[in-house]
């Protein structure tokens, strides 16, 4: 029995995983440049209002070497192209790849610089967890299965919804790389707190 639910499960993720690739392939044809642009445009002046000119030069500054080479690999696969309709098609979609790129790696180093900020939370959260266990392994209290298994998915939903944030092509509040250190924090917490006695 737990052998057919870990196969129905390992289908389910394969089938999710095909869905979600299928998508990005389909968002990298259809998506127009215009959209990436606004995208890239919006997550600079969006950190710089929030974080002020100097963050934003931090971060790009971080980003540099990255965002240099596949701009360097970029231009060399653009310049072989001539100027039928399919390679015209095929140079906008190299550029457009460029800016989601530079998008995707500007978003990470803004996580990193969160992370970098929330990781005292992130531990606190983990380390009062594991002491909120110890103490009621000594209590007539027993570790809740159910607020264990939230404090799982919880965690796995939060780091799904952070690779989405990631890639999605659209641009999308601040605040996010902040809520999703506090929502990691949260399921460590719970995750922690509520082990059961005996592993």
């Amino acid at each position: 029995m737990a052998r057919q639910e870990h196969q129905k499960r390992g289908e389910w993720g394969s089938f999710i995983a095909v869905l979600l690739i299928a998508a990005l392939i389909a968002a990298w044809a259809l998506i127009p440049v215009r959209a990436f642009e606004e995208t890239w445009q919006a997550e600079q002046s969006q950190l710089v209002a929030w974080a002020g000119e100097a963050t934003h030069r931090w971060i790009t500054m971080q980003a540099a070497g990255i965002m240099a080479d596949t701009a360097k690999e970029a231009s060399k696969a653009a310049k072989d192209l001539g100027g039928s309709q399919i390679e015209k098609w095929l140079t906008d979609r190299i550029y457009a790849s460029l800016l989601w790129t530079n998008v995707v790696v500007y978003r990470a180093y803004t996580l990193m610089m969160w992370a970098l900020l929330g990781m005292p939370l992130i531990l606190a959260a983990s380390i009062d967890g594991f002491y909120v266990r110890e103490i009621r392994k000594t209590a007539f209290i027993s570790q809740s299965p159910i607020r264990h298994k939230i404090g799982v998915h919880f965690f796995r939903l939060v780091s799904v919804a952070m690779v989405l944030w990631l890639f999605l092509p659209a641009p999308m509040p601040i605040i996010a790389a902040p809520a999703v250190v506090c929502f990691m924090a949260l399921s460590l917490w719970l995750w922690m707190g509520n082990l059961q006695k005996r592993l």
